[in-house]
């Protein structure tokens, strides 16, 4: 939702009731296939039979998108991902100090593994004052010999916008101009689930790919409520503890009619046993998925651009030890 937008408001829950349906039935059949496909390695993987994959990718984040990555059981972390101002190839490199001078957006995030399988976490960004709650869920782990080819991963976020809504005038309706505006606690939810498919094809290069499903409580006026997205990323290992990372996501529906430009990110991560932090530059001005995909990021053709961090802090017993998916 725009703030400043006027009369036919934003919402349309029950108009794009078919096409959220249709949308939910392409994605079951989706994963009907990849289940089918796979059904004979995924669910009669065993850990003392097979050899896995190591290091497929580094961390949990690759920088907006997720991995398949889970931390080991019993770990518990923190997180920090920090995106500055955006700038340009001009004097606002200088003048705004990469970005440092301008508004940030901020998140900080708790998380919990539990067994080897299953990672909780819980955040706070300050875009929309927005709490998130985050699952992920390994289905299946890539084996050394490729006849599990994948890592598979289901992920899940929820989004509860804290921050207040704008006011609206009076004669405000939804879309269909006859039901009056008003608004509602659900409102307040935007949804992300995705499935995360990733390989390790060498010694030092990974790919990644992730069909994603936003759907929003309340849209602007036009659009659908959900927001189809197909993510890419890649991870090419420099060292033993450093690697180049890149990310792409293309955006299926919801671009309007102004330019739109698909978030695109590159940069560099390092890695210690309890440590992952990454540096980039990216297009993308916002941290949740569920806020990049559904607004533009900057033209990074056009020389726009943020600089960023992610930066998480894992700690464990002594009875485990750390996962290295």
């Amino acid at each position: 939702m725009k703030d400043g937008a006027l009369l036919i408001i934003y919402a349309h829950l029950k108009q794009n009731r078919r096409k959220y349906e249709k949308t939910n039935l392409y994605f079951a059949n989706l994963f009907a296939v990849i289940m089918v496909f796979f059904k004979g390695n995924i669910f009669a993987q065993n850990n003392s039979e097979k050899e896995f994959a190591e290091q497929v990718f580094g961390s949990s984040q690759l920088i907006n998108s997720q991995t398949a990555v889970i931390p080991a059981a019993g770990t518990w972390r923190f997180g920090i991902q920090h995106r500055f101002g955006k700038i340009g190839l001009d004097s606002s490199i200088t003048q705004q100090f990469l970005g440092l001078d301008l508004p940030s957006v901020i998140r900080f995030s708790f998380g919990w593994t539990l067994g080897d399988r299953l990672a909780l976490d819980i955040g706070r960004t300050n875009h929309l004052k927005t709490y998130d709650l985050e699952l992920k869920y390994l289905i299946a782990r890539q084996t050394t010999n490729f006849r599990m080819p994948f890592n598979i991963a289901f992920y899940f976020n929820a989004a509860y916008r804290s921050e207040r809504f704008p006011s609206v005038p009076a004669n405000a309706y939804f879309e269909d101009d006859t039901t009056v505006f008003v608004y509602k606690p659900s409102h307040r939810l935007a949804y992300n689930s995705q499935l995360i498919l990733s390989s390790k094809i060498t010694d030092k290069f990974s790919i990644q790919l992730s069909p994603v499903f936003i759907y929003e409580n309340l849209a602007d006026p036009y659009t659908d409520n959900f927001t189809l997205v197909l993510s890419a990323g890649a991870r090419y290992k420099l060292g033993f503890s450093s690697s180049i990372v890149a990310e792409y996501a293309y955006v299926f529906n919801n671009r309007g009619d102004a330019k739109f430009y698909d978030p695109f990110s590159l940069g560099v991560e390092f890695g210690t046993a309890g440590h992952s932090f990454q540096i980039f530059i990216s297009n993308a001005p916002r941290i949740l998925e569920s806020h990049i995909y559904t607004t533009s990021s900057v033209n990074i053709a056009a020389g726009e651009f943020l600089l960023g961090f992610n930066l998480k802090r894992s700690f464990w017993n002594k009875k485990t030890t750390q996962s290295s998916l």
